[in-house]
């Protein structure tokens, strides 16, 4: 009796287990649609701890889910973006389309938007997708993160927590 109830518990505990698991995880998205929307971001800068704080450079950008580029939403780094060292590396300094602008001289709230299109302007396919965020005050790399979210046939809203340089963060997908 012992061994069967054992069984039953261990039954149970494994079936929660893939329960959790199904209900934590992405829901799946149709990568054959081609959904047209808008995503819009907003977030609080502050000081990523370099020597020019206030004023700072910052670049807003969408990347694949496995790390390809797609599109700078902002840029304001005309003649300091070298020291946004990550955004380079993935988008060549590529700025098509994009809100631009000279170093920023204190920090408040940035908001861009997507319109679920790549550099080209060709419109990408429903799926995950990356929201990239760097933020620097310093001759030199600053504050990178990054934030996945669905691009889809229904609307999302995140507010991820709070990062370095990076707070009150919004993310909203709201599909045509």
């Amino acid at each position: 009796k012992g061994n069967f109830l054992l069984g039953i518990s261990v039954i149970m505990s494994l079936s929660l287990v893939v329960l959790i698991g199904c209900t934590t995880s992405n829901p799946p998205v149709d990568a054959t649609k081609k959904t047209t929307g808008i995503l819009t971001i907003s977030t609080l800068t502050s000081a990523a701890g370099g020597s020019y704080a206030p004023r700072n450079v910052l670049a807003i950008w969408v990347e694949t889910n496995s790390g390809q580029y797609v599109k700078t939403l902002l840029a304001y780094a005309a003649e300091r973006k070298f020291d946004l060292t990550t955004w380079n590396a993935n988008s060549a300094g590529n700025t098509t389309d994009a809100i631009t602008g000279a170093t920023q001289l204190k920090h408040t709230t940035r908001t861009c938007t997507w319109n679920g299109k790549d550099v080209s302007g060709n419109i990408v396919a429903n799926g995950y997708y990356k929201l990239c965020m760097e933020l620097s005050d310093k001759n030199g790399s600053g504050n990178f993160s990054s934030f996945a979210f669905a691009k889809d046939t229904v609307a999302t809203t995140l507010n991820p927590t709070n990062v370095s340089s990076f707070s009150n963060i919004s993310i909203k997908w709201v599909p045509n």
